[in-house]
């Protein structure tokens, strides 16, 4: 019944509205049913005086209205304006934006009371009611509580709210959801229940009730299937995983030989890898990081704890590495060399640049047991790759592969041993606790958001007009003098005939004039890749002093001698990008700086929260709270459906539910 499309003789309505709802995605009953209340009207307390309102909040108002015309805006907007008056005849006004047939629809209403529902505000003088909704049925003055809908393909919501009592009947159809346990846990009502509260509720509770229900089960949806998958591959592997026990006595002496000292972060998201190592099945965590908050020494001490202990079980192991670029994966390897050499592990770096003799005695070590770590990129996971024992796999910045790449280390097809490694996955973007819980919901999560004691706080500042950005532009000659290097982002790469932006190429012909004799370098995406490993290696050897570069600049490279990021049309970025740029800086022992440079008068909010922290995850609660997680994480790219009543930021309920889920899994187990 519930898939029953939806016609003109069950919604009592024309044809017109039926195709115009199948445009909106709304063609069964079920689609309907789902179509949730945006917002609701309280209209057991309809006021009748102006007098009696609270501002900013929502109010409902019986008033009469004295006169509703249409104007343009400068911008060309439509500008819907309505004179109101209360019972003691005092004044209002109500404004509406390109509501274009407004106007018409209440004409003949003018001298009419009328139900005003919305949040006022007093400004100027006078007292405004901008956007409200308009009840034109006196009868529902004294009523219940009233659902208010988005409009759906300019079909009014207060025509979907009329037409949803033709399906009030179809809700006694809505199956069960939720398991038993859960049900009587949180003595839910039923999912039929919910339906029928959420569109046709009596009071307030009503919606209370209904809301909690349906946001646990969307969310305990999600959460179920990620926590699945995740069980399912620990059973997979259950039994062929070497199970490697901690060694704390190893990890100290590791430790020791470190120039610095590990944050508490570092240590608590390295004591969780190790634990998990002791385990029969392989490991599925996924390690979270701000950037500069230094995680890949937490891989280097757990591969060398895991391959030394694997020699005193008889059964040494290997350990690769990959990382998404050949920059990226060279670094790893210088950083980590040193080390690996001085506890007597050997390693190698495989890149598509490595000379083919070279790739091959590489690839003949792996398959015969002789290399213990493998460093490389995507020239790891060919089919001519071979491992002996393969038993731990690092992904760093694992959103930038393909699942199928993953998959190939991940369960390694190629492993002689018929091993199943553990599998480290990194991130440096920040993510909220509550949307990576949801969003890599089928791995262990561990977060390092700790920097250490040494890093300096990187000074940031909005350049409000031309006159600072003069003054900046003369302290970083100054900083270019004592030696420095200059990051200096741009959003494009060619001119836009629509929109006046600046690019990597007009930047950079600018910076030559501006700090001559300093060697200006450009880079950007169209350049092929040697290209562009070339610029990058000169940059890092200070042959090129200030790096022009579009987005495109690598988010790992590491060049301690660079101080300073400027940022062109800085409001065109995102927060979590700005805060990745930023990070390029501060990695040296100098004291460092990130300039942002808006276009007139986009000094946003967001450019301001740069200013005033430097921690990434508090920033990626700000822009989330900005644009939401849709536009933010690329959820909507994730597989993840959209939610219609749950808040998927809403970190207790997330937790709860998979606490609930996780506990089910273990009774299950025993």
């Amino acid at each position: 019944m519930l898939q029953t499309p939806l016609t003109k003789t069950i919604l009592r309505t024309t044809d017109n509205y039926i195709k115009a709802l199948e445009k909106a995605g709304i063609c069964t009953v079920w689609d309907m049913l789902r179509f949730f209340p945006r917002d609701y009207e309280d209209r057991t307390q309809v006021l009748d005086s102006f007098s009696m309102i609270a501002l900013k909040e929502k109010n409902t108002i019986l008033i009469t209205l004295l006169s509703i015309e249409n104007s343009r805006t400068s911008g060309n907007k439509i500008l819907t304006k309505a004179v109101i008056e209360d019972k003691s005849w005092y004044l209002a006004e109500a404004v509406w934006f390109n509501r274009k047939y407004l106007a018409s629809q209440m004409e003949r209403y003018k001298w009419k009371k009328v139900i005003l529902s919305g949040k006022p505000k007093y400004e100027y003088g006078k007292l405004s009611f901008p956007s409200p909704e308009v009840e034109t049925d006196l009868a529902k003055i004294g009523g219940s509580v009233v659902p208010i809908y988005s409009d759906a393909q300019y079909i009014p919501g207060k025509w979907i709210e009329s037409k949803m009592w033709n399906l009030e009947k179809y809700t006694v159809d809505i199956e069960e959801n939720l398991p038993e346990e859960i049900i009587k846990k949180y003595s839910f009502i039923s999912r039929k229940e919910a339906f029928h509260k959420i569109h046709f509720p009596k009071n307030s509770h009503d919606i209370e009730l209904a809301k909690y229900r349906l946001a646990y089960e969307e969310l305990y949806a999600i959460n179920y299937e990620a926590i699945s998958s995740k069980h399912k591959k620990f059973d997979a592997s259950e039994g062929k995983s070497l199970p490697i026990p901690l060694d704390a006595e190893l990890v100290k002496t590791v430790m020791s030989k470190l120039p610095f000292e590990l944050t508490w972060g570092q240590k608590i998201a390295l004591f969780q890898v190790l634990k998990d190592m002791e385990k029969t099945h392989s490991m599925q965590r996924l390690l979270e990081w701000d950037v500069g908050t230094g995680k890949t020494v937490v891989a280097l001490i757990a591969t060398m704890h895991a391959i030394r202990q694997s020699e005193i079980l008889e059964r040494k192991i290997q350990v690769s590495i990959m990382a998404p670029t050949e920059i990226l994966a060279r670094q790893h390897f210088l950083s980590m060399q040193n080390m690996l050499f001085e506890f007597g592990l050997s390693c190698e770096l495989l890149v598509w640049s490595t000379p083919a003799k070279k790739k091959w005695e590489i690839k003949a070590l792996l398959k015969s047991s002789n290399l213990d770590v493998i460093i490389g990129t995507h020239a790891l996971v060919q089919e001519d790759v071979f491992f002996y024992n393969l038993w731990f796999v690092v992904i760093d910045e694992q959103h930038r592969f393909w699942v199928r790449q993953r998959e190939v280390l991940e369960k390694w097809w190629g492993n002689k041993s018929g091993l199943i490694p553990h599998n480290l996955n990194m991130t440096a973007t920040p993510i909220p606790r509550t949307l990576a819980l949801t969003l890599y919901g089928d791995q262990d999560l561990s977060i390092i958001s700790e920097y250490p004691k040494w890093r300096k706080e990187i000074y940031t500042k909005v350049a409000k007009n031309d006159s600072e950005r003069q003054q900046i532009e003369l302290f970083i000659r100054n900083e270019l003098e004592k030696g420095r290097q200059v990051f200096w982002i741009s959003p494009l790469v060619e001119e836009s005939e629509k929109m006046d932006l600046a690019n990597a190429i007009s930047t950079y012909e600018s910076l030559v004039d501006i700090f001559h004799p300093f060697q200006v370098g450009l880079l950007h995406g169209k350049m092929k890749s040697k290209e562009k490993e070339q610029i990058m290696r000169d940059f890092k050897e200070n042959k090129i002093q200030v790096l022009s570069s579009t987005s495109v600049v690598e988010v790992w490279v590491d060049v301690p001698n660079a101080s300073i990021m400027c940022i062109e049309w800085a409001e065109r970025f995102g927060l979590s990008q700005l805060h990745q740029f930023r990070g390029r800086v501060g990695r040296g022992k100098y004291q460092s700086y990130c300039y942002l440079f808006p276009t007139t008068g986009n000094s946003t909010d967001r450019l301001k929260a740069m200013e005033q922290t430097n921690n990434g995850f508090e920033l990626s609660e700000i822009d989330l709270e900005i644009r939401g997680p849709w536009e933010v994480y690329g959820v909507r790219q994730s597989g993840i459906p959209d939610l219609k009543i749950a808040d998927i930021t809403d970190l207790q309920l997330v937790s709860q539910i998979r606490e609930d889920i996780e506990e089910m899994f273990e009774k299950k187990k025993n």
